[in-house]
């Protein structure tokens, strides 16, 4: 019995001391904009960008330091979170071979811009009492 529960206890150690499973989040690009345009990660963690959209796109750091590279329609693109990386991005158009192929109305390229906030965590809906929102809170309310 006592080899049983310090098994136990050795087990339950290392349930604690593992570090918490990465998650995916997800980017849509939609030709004008990326939904959502700010993500909450923490490093880690992926975020698969995914262009919806009918015109190439791309999600590229402002500082050049990574990028989606160009994502044609129904092209996806996986990128790890690090501690340290530029957040800020948007979509740099100017690696595209032929500039045509990625033009909105009247020939101008498609501006889009994307935060990725790993510094702080997602914030939280509150209702009209101050207290978080839940979805069920909203389903029953109707």
């Amino acid at each position: 019995m006592l080899r049983k529960t310090g098994l136990f206890a050795v087990l339950a150690a290392l349930v604690v001391a593992t570090p918490s499973q990465a998650e995916e989040h997800y980017v849509v690009m939609l030709d004008t904009g990326y939904f959502p345009d700010v993500v909450y990660p923490e490093p880690g963690d992926t975020i698969r960008f995914y262009n919806q959209g009918e015109l190439p796109m791309s999600a590229t750091a402002v500082d050049g330091s990574w990028s989606t590279g160009v994502l044609l329609p129904e092209q996806d693109y996986i990128l790890l979170v690090e501690e340290g990386m530029k957040a800020q991005y948007d979509n740099s158009l100017d690696i595209v071979a032929d500039p045509a192929t990625a033009t909105g109305e009247a020939g101008q390229v498609v501006e889009a811009i994307g935060t990725i906030d790993y510094l702080n965590p997602a914030p939280t809906d509150l209702g009209a009492d101050g207290k978080p929102l839940m979805l069920a809170d909203e389903a029953y309310a109707n």
